[in-house]
């Protein structure tokens, strides 16, 4: 039965879809507790964002007349909320004991079980291996977004660092080999902490879960040294947002590359998220967990590198801009990516910060907190180098995301190749 006052709940992403000709809106749920979507119109997409817990059935009622001028009838306003509360939409009690039930599965388990398995990759052992196989084949010299110059042979170098995708593997493929060579080229560590976008606010900034990844084609075991070692290092709890992980695919994506690369590697597996603007307040704490994780390979005694897995510019009408992109529009943005890169390319994680800041991260850099820890926890001790920078286009709105491949080498900083990036 309906509520009087139904309350749309957090975690809710509505996208504009063209449907039979149509604009629709897709609502799916960004938190996984659903797995089914919702197709709707706008009228009604606007009906549900008036859902907050504070208006009435009747209040929406009056909403929708104003708006449309037709009348909803009271069966059909029913109809939506009880839809709505089957794909456990709403902030309520059964959709609280959802989140109980899933939490107490997730914690009881060892094991961070894959949830994009047969969706974003193969889930058939096989079929991965394969599909995998054929991202690293491709020559680089084949793909017209290979970033001029770039060597990707880090022969006799000590890798440090990754930069890699976290979009689609299916989309990204290509990009995630370029980064994932240098592992093979380059004296690589064994141990990897693994920095995933947290793409909700996490309490304290950092989400870190003491758990082995199962991918289909093996388990990735988490370092247990070493994530007792940052757990207890850390000046604030970084396990208190530990069920991020649950839903979470930034560091799944990664195990399953590490996993077909370097098997026998182990992880320590962090989400990270914070604003520019709590990047400026919380300075000194973000500082200090960057230097906690560069400091993991002298505690213990062995190399331990850092992932940083992340996409850039998201762009188009999917992510809240009025208008299709067009090929200048996606011009623009790779040449914009370029100058931040710069910043990466000298772990310069202040001056990327700072760049990010000015321009009120408008262009939704998805992933500028892994990047700031990681130039942080290598500035001045490594230099990077642009394997890979391109784009995929994600709906047929041509709404895109653009993504990089980077590797980091132990060394000087001024090795590192790029021109000095332009003042805005």
């Amino acid at each position: 039965m309906a509520s009087d006052f139904p309350k749309v709940r957090h975690g809710l992403e509505a996208m504009p879809v063209d449907y039979d000709g149509k604009r629709m809106i897709l609502l799916r749920d960004r938190l996984g507790y659903c797995s089914d979507s919702l197709l709707i119109s706008p009228q009604l997409a606007a009906l549900v964002g008036q859902m907050n817990g504070g208006n009435s059935l009747r209040d929406l009622q009056a909403y929708h007349m104003r708006c449309t001028g037709e009348l909803l009838y009271s069966e059909q306003l029913n109809a939506i909320v009880d839809k709505l509360d089957e794909h456990l939409f709403l902030e309520n009690e059964r959709f609280l004991e959802a989140v109980s039930e899933a939490l107490a599965r997730f914690r009881g388990d060892p094991v961070k079980r894959m949830q994009f398995a047969g969706k974003s990759y193969p889930e058939d052992p096989d079929s991965l291996r394969t599909q995998l196989q054929a991202y690293f084949m491709e020559e680089p010299a084949n793909s017209p977004d290979m970033v001029e110059g770039a060597r990707a042979d880090g022969k006799g170098k000590r890798l440090v660092g990754l930069v890699a995708p976290h979009i689609d593997i299916q989309a990204g493929g290509t990009c995630f080999a370029r980064a994932y060579q240098a592992v093979g080229k380059a004296v690589a560590p064994e141990t990897w902490v693994v920095l995933g976008t947290g793409h909700e606010p996490l309490e304290n900034y950092f989400a870190l879960t003491c758990k082995d990844f199962e991918t289909p084609i093996g388990m990735v075991r988490h370092d247990r040294e070493c994530c007792e070692l940052i757990r207890r290092l850390a000046s604030r709890d970084i396990l208190a947002a530990e069920f991020t992980h649950q839903r979470e695919h930034t560091v799944e994506f990664q195990a399953v590359f590490l996993a077909y690369i370097q098997p026998n590697a182990t992880i320590v597996p962090m989400l990270c998220s914070f604003s520019p603007e709590e990047w400026e307040k919380e300075r000194g704490y973000l500082d200090e967990m960057a230097e906690i994780i560069w400091d993991l390979s002298r505690l213990v005694g062995r190399p331990v590198g850092i992932i940083a897995s992340v996409d850039l510019a998201h762009i188009g009408p999917r992510y809240g801009d009025a208008s299709r992109p067009h090929q200048g529009t996606i011009s623009d943005h790779i040449a914009a990516d370029r100058i931040l890169l710069d910043y990466l390319i000298r772990c310069d994680a202040a001056g990327f910060m700072e760049k990010v800041k000015r321009e009120e991260n408008r262009r939704r850099i998805c992933g500028i907190s892994p990047l700031y820890i990681m130039a942080r926890a290598v500035e001045g001790k490594a230099y990077g180098e642009v394997l890979h920078h391109t784009y995929a286009t994600v709906d047929q709105l041509n709404s895109f995301v653009t993504f990089a491949g980077m590797a980091f080498y132990a060394g000087d900083p001024e090795a590192g190749r790029g021109e000095s990036p332009a003042q805005p």
